[in-house]
């Protein structure tokens, strides 16, 4: 475990007086949480703290909140046809819960991943042996294998160059998938034909166990998405999958808005609608933890057991990381990662492994021209455009992966993560009518559409290393903890959700559209995306006081601010040269940006993509917070002494200023928001806290 641990952190802590920044926590707050004693507040749509409180230094600069607050409030407003906006009176629609009091109570009756989707006693993965569980791990473990295969240096264990998630820990008495989120995805409706949506439940895996003889636990990076359909009546128990991936037939919805128009099955006597399922979500004001997920699970709630039970089981989708290179490894990148998408369908007692959603498999098409070919009359279909635009529409089966690899850093900026633009050009697509459409104005913007859509594209799109999801820490933790449970991209899309859910309740037309996967709540603000030029991307601007810099995705720059560049701004930028195989992905011509103020910059090398300036804490201004960095090796010597990791970096750490966060002001891509020493965020890349990387945990 010393050994471990010692390596783990000189393969990312900065070479030289600055480090990774680490936050300080008692040494028993991991465990506690991997035991099931959280605490927390509720987190859903338009029930938010302020979010400056606690933030150290001066205030953040930014969009005024009192606009943002506006911007929420007119969210959840419903617009009907020829009519002011109505809103559900003293009543708000539950989109998201991450509140870890309603997800611990849920875990406690039954909700935990092993007594709903196995229906076993224990939450112990070496407790469940089920033919579902058999089939995620045979699954993944084919995954490892294929890899292990093609790269010599791959393997389990920090001995490794490229090290592998540890397939053992799905076996493991001291692990468990720990839920973090209940989710309301009712907008779904368009894909799911005769249903109203999906209901999601989010798991996680996590750990407890002992190191140096103190109670010690992580979080691991792996999601576990447990979707069921939501029905207007109970479903039979013969009740199977439809929709886009069923047996209603490989293209899903015939239309923008589906069969049935935009709000559902037309009201039939004797059955519930979409519109009363979507009321079933609307819960009073305040309404918060325990009594909340009290409310939801009652008779007549969405979370009603036996509206989870029998055929409402449609899929149970994975996201692991499968495979990590520190940036001792990957200089040039600041380390390389990769992550393994699947999704499977109930077969039986078990579960298949089923094609993934817009996300075509590209081995297969690149060697079949005929397949490709009419793959792209698909596209070109003016039918389908609309469908395509708006995001309601699912490309036919018959193209579809089975497996989707993503990777990061540097996002769209890598083809690993654009499936359709290794089979395409823009140039494909010329000559088609696109004025008319809202989302995909340009060839350019078609294909950033397309890829959007695909899996491993809308996870490397304003991400958190790949997920959207991660799950609220306990308050009193400060050390390997975020200070966001959810990525830029999801807090924009809970803005969409909550029109949609609210139109449905009310009876008024509903907009199933989305905008593209760049677009976020925030939208202009630092870190954000902005188009480059093209066209179809204007809409994509940054905000008055920040400029649009290119760094690595051909088509989207990022919102920074102008001049020398201030705390957590990049300070080492290249050019990517890129290529369908991600491992040949190279940035060359780095250039140093002298730091404002006589900052230092932390490098690629040590880790930080595109660098990241940093600064004294005695002199911060406006966007920077007070972090801490250990000293590399007297941190070291600490662990190899055997002293408790938590005591090593308290003992051994430095004040350094860093780029503050909140969810007002997320960090750019490639960073997280991770909890500072006192009070806050302050943003760090996401492979620097230990629950975010499958090295250097031992079980």
């Amino acid at each position: 475990m010393r050994h471990a641990i010692a390596l783990l952190w000189l393969a990312s802590l900065v070479i030289g007086h600055l480090g990774g920044c680490i936050r300080a926590e008692r040494a028993d707050g991991r465990a506690r949480r991997a035991s099931g004693d959280l605490r927390g507040a509720v987190v859903t749509h338009g029930t938010h703290r302020g979010a400056h409180e606690g933030t150290q230094g001066r205030a953040l600069t930014g969009p005024a909140k009192a606009s943002e607050r506006a911007e929420d409030e007119q969210a959840l407003a419903v617009q009907p046809a020829g009519g002011a906006p109505v809103r559900a009176s003293g009543r708000r629609p539950v989109l998201l819960v991450t509140d870890p009091e309603a997800l611990a109570w849920w875990a406690g009756e039954g909700y935990g991943f092993g007594a709903l989707v196995l229906k076993r006693s224990s939450e112990r993965l070496s407790d469940l042996d089920h033919p579902r569980l058999r089939a995620i791990v045979t699954t993944l473990a084919g995954d490892l294998r294929r890899i292990e295969r093609a790269d010599p240096r791959a393997g389990v264990g920090m001995r490794h160059a490229h090290r592998l998630f540890d397939l053992r820990w799905l076996r493991s008495t001291a692990t468990r998938f720990e839920l973090i989120g209940v989710a309301n995805r009712l907008d779904r409706e368009v894909f799911s034909e005769g249903r109203c949506g999906e209901t999601r439940l989010i798991y996680r895996l996590a750990y407890a166990t002992k190191a140096g003889g103190h109670p010690f636990g992580s979080r691991l990076p792996m999601t576990v998405n447990v979707v069921f359909w939501q029905h207007a009546a109970q479903p039979s128990p013969q009740a199977g999958p439809t929709g886009p991936t069923g047996p209603t037939g490989p293209t899903g919805p015939t239309g923008p808005t589906g069969p049935t128009g935009p709000t559902g099955p037309t009201e039939q006597s004797g059955q519930a609608t979409c519109r009363q399922v979507a009321r079933r979500w609307l819960v009073p004001e305040g309404m918060a933890g325990v009594e909340l997920a009290r409310a939801l699970s009652a008779p007549g709630g969405p979370l009603e057991r036996a509206l989870l039970a029998g055929g409402a089981l449609k899929s149970i989708e994975v996201n692991v990381q499968s495979v990590r290179w520190p940036s001792t490894i990957r200089p040039d990148m600041a380390g390389h990662a990769e992550y393994v998408l699947r999704v499977f369908h109930p077969s039986g007692r078990g579960l298949v492994a089923a094609p993934l959603e817009n996300t075509p498999d590209v081995a297969r098409l690149r060697t079949s021209p005929g397949l490709r070919k009419q793959l792209l009359g698909w596209l070109r279909d003016p039918g389908n455009l609309a469908g395509l635009d708006g995001a309601t529409i699912a490309m036919p089966e018959r193209f579809a992966a089975r497996l989707s690899t993503s990777v990061t850093p540097l996002g769209f900026g890598r083809l690993a993560n654009r499936p359709f633009s290794q089979l395409f050009a823009p140039a494909d697509f010329e000559g088609l009518d696109l004025a008319g459409l809202r989302h995909a104005r340009s060839p350019v913007a078609l294909l950033r559409r397309l890829d959007g859509l695909s899996c491993g594209g809308c996870h490397q799109t304003r991400s958190t290393a790949g997920f959207h999801l991660l799950g609220e820490e306990p308050k009193d933790e400060r050390l390997d903890a975020l200070a966001l449970p959810r990525s830029p991209h999801l807090d924009g899309e809970l803005v969409r959700r909550a029109q949609f859910v609210r139109a449905v309740a009310a009876g008024a037309p509903a907009d199933a559209t989305r905008p593209l996967s760049d677009r976020e709540r925030v939208q202009g603000g630092y870190g954000s995306h902005c188009g480059l030029g093209d066209p179809g991307l204007v809409a994509f601007a940054c905000r008055p006081g920040l400029v649009c810099q290119a760094l690595a995705d051909p088509d989207m720059g990022t919102c920074l601010p102008p001049g020398p560049p201030g705390a957590g701004d990049p300070c080492e930028v290249g050019r990517l040269k890129r290529h369908r195989h991600p491992h040949r992905d190279r940035v060359v011509g780095h250039r140093a940006i002298p730091c404002a103020r006589g900052g230092v910059c932390n490098d690629n090398r040590v880790g930080f993509p595109g660098g990241s300036c940093t600064d004294a804490c005695g002199g911060t201004v406006d966007g920077e917070a007070c972090g801490l960095i250990p000293a590399l090796h007297p941190f070291n010597m600490c662990v190899a002494r055997g002293e408790p990791f938590t005591h090593c970096v308290e003992s051994t750490a430095s004040p350094a200023a860093m780029r503050a966060c909140d969810r007002e002001h997320p960090c750019r891509d490639d960073f997280i928001c991770a909890r500072a020493p006192h009070a806050g965020g302050v943003c760090l890349p996401p492979y620097f806290l230990f629950q975010l990387r499958v090295d250097g945990h031992v079980l």
